[in-house]
């Protein structure tokens, strides 16, 4: 009987090893040409064969302008003359390149080398950050759920992102011009996370995106913003299941309620996510503000039940 593992039992081995476990780092101080891994696969026939076409599961890769990260390991070349590679438990070790080997050549060829190994790359989180230094492979396609990136540079990249990606599941970026929110891939994505903005931001897109998920982080909104657009809410209306987060800074929840103070609820429950303040819009809507257990506050549309159940007891929330 033979021994072998059959295809079946190679695809699954292959597809689901850690991504850092099917490459081994070759590096040589003498040679120009350096050689920064060769796959398991090249060392047994059978794998070497179907290799190619076996996809790669990958949960996190970062790729920024001097390092790029694979789920919990980082290569880096923030040293002029050295790549440095972590492994995520505390142990790392360091390459000295040659003189005239630059250091960001050095990082693009070992990146390259690596992800063209599969012609099937896909990855749950794709970060890209200052990447005007490298363009990736035009038969290099990821299949992702998640983006992060900066909006100024996404176009270079679409053509490397598989469209049955789209709509993204999460898109975190920073929203630097006006013209960023008319971009497909942020007005279609199912939550929207702005890391970064300008004044106005929140007002945008709630007037001109579709976006039903925002989370606002750091300095993208003030509180007026917040204000604003809970008002906007209240006297113009908003789909059912629109939710907006924005982080609560130390006055901004109390900017909402000394405005929506007569919609304060009073028999409000701080020890769980019990809505602070419910605003009607309608007779079959209205707006729940409330203070999560992450500090953000979340502004939602609901639908108005004909009796809520945490009203049928005496219990607050």
């Amino acid at each position: 009987m033979s021994t072998a593992l059959s295809y079946p039992g190679l695809r699954c081995v292959l597809e689901f090893l850690d991504p850092m476990k099917r490459l081994v780092i070759f590096m040589s101080y003498s040679c120009l040409d350096l050689r920064y891994r060769i796959h398991i696969a090249a060392r047994n026939h059978s794998l070497r064969i179907i290799d190619k076409i076996i996809p790669i599961c990958i949960e996190k890769l970062g790729i920024n302008i001097n390092c790029f990260n694979l789920n919990d390991y980082m290569t880096d070349n923030y040293t002029d003359n050295e790549l440095r590679f972590k492994n995520g438990c505390g142990k790392d070790f360091k390459i000295i390149l040659p003189s005239n080997v630059n250091p960001e050549k050095a990082m693009s060829k070992l990146l390259y080398s690596y992800l063209e190994a599969s012609s099937k790359i896909y990855v749950n989180r794709l970060s890209l950050y200052g990447m005007s230094w490298l363009s990736l492979p035009a038969d290099l396609i990821f299949r992702i759920n998640e983006l992060r990136c900066s909006l100024s540079y996404i176009d270079e990249f679409l053509a490397n992102i598989d469209p049955s990606s789209f709509p993204l599941k999460k898109l975190r970026a920073a929203i630097d011009l006006p013209n960023h929110l008319n971009h497909p891939v942020l007005t279609s994505a199912k939550l929207l996370v702005v890391v970064d903005g300008f004044v106005g931001l929140p007002q945008l897109i709630n007037e001109n995106n579709t976006n039903k998920s925002v989370t606002f982080e750091n300095s993208s909104f003030r509180n007026e913003d917040l204000v604003n657009l809970v008002r906007s809410w209240k006297d113009n209306g908003k789909e059912v299941g629109t939710t907006f987060k924005f982080f609560n800074y130390d006055s901004s929840m109390n900017s909402l309620l000394e405005e929506f103070k007569e919609f304060e609820k009073e028999r409000f429950n701080a020890s769980v996510n019990c809505p602070r303040l419910i605003i009607p819009i309608n007779i079959t809507a209205e707006i729940h503000v409330i203070l999560d257990d992450k500090n953000y506050i979340d502004v939602e549309v609901v639908p108005i039940t004909l009796k809520r159940e945490t009203d049928a007891t005496e219990e607050p929330c």
